[in-house]
């Protein structure tokens, strides 16, 4: 008996770590943001992880091009989970190329260029981006504060930086 309740709590305890380990680094929890964006068709982003990754408070925001015009849109995290939570026709795939990651003490920056395709396994994107990510570390876990993403001007292209199309980190 004795030793089945230490293989149990050794195995919660395991259990326990991974989870905890899942955004021990802003490298890790920008990974899994790209991984809970991303879904088949008909079939809704990972809601409940993306409710993991955001800090309660957190802000997102993006910009699109519409004639030409630049249009910002501005929502907290609850907002842009509904925004989210539905079942769209088509898939949604990240695929991030670039990632520029800067850390102080309980702060991280991260720059990353992605592509977004709605087909599995398609060459080209469907359209590409650029994100500006603010994590803040909250007691062994990174969690992101605020998302700012802007969508390629068709008029200004964006400098890969050596990175390359369709090769995701």
């Amino acid at each position: 008996m004795g030793n089945n309740v230490r293989l149990n709590f050794m195995l919660l305890a395991s259990a326990l770590s991974c989870g905890a380990l899942a955004h021990s680094t802003p490298e890790e929890a920008v990974g899994s943001l790209f991984k809970a964006l991303s879904h088949a068709p008909k079939e809704k982003p990972d809601i409940a992880k993306l409710k993991e990754l955001f800090h309660t408070q957190a802000k997102i925001f993006g910009v699109h091009q519409a004639n030409a015009d630049p249009k910002l849109m501005a929502v907290s995290g609850a907002e842009f989970f509904t925004l989210l939570d539905k079942v769209p026709e088509k898939g949604f795939y990240e695929c991030e190329v670039l990632r520029k990651v800067q850390v102080y003490d309980r702060f991280a920056h991260v720059y990353s260029l992605a592509e977004t395709r709605f087909m599995k396994g398609q060459k080209e994107p469907d359209f590409t981006g650029v994100n500006s990510i603010q994590l803040y570390k909250v007691e062994n876990k990174w969690q992101i504060l605020s998302l700012y993403y802007q969508i390629e001007n068709p008029s200004v292209a964006i400098d890969l930086n050596g990175a390359k199309s369709g090769t995701c980190l």
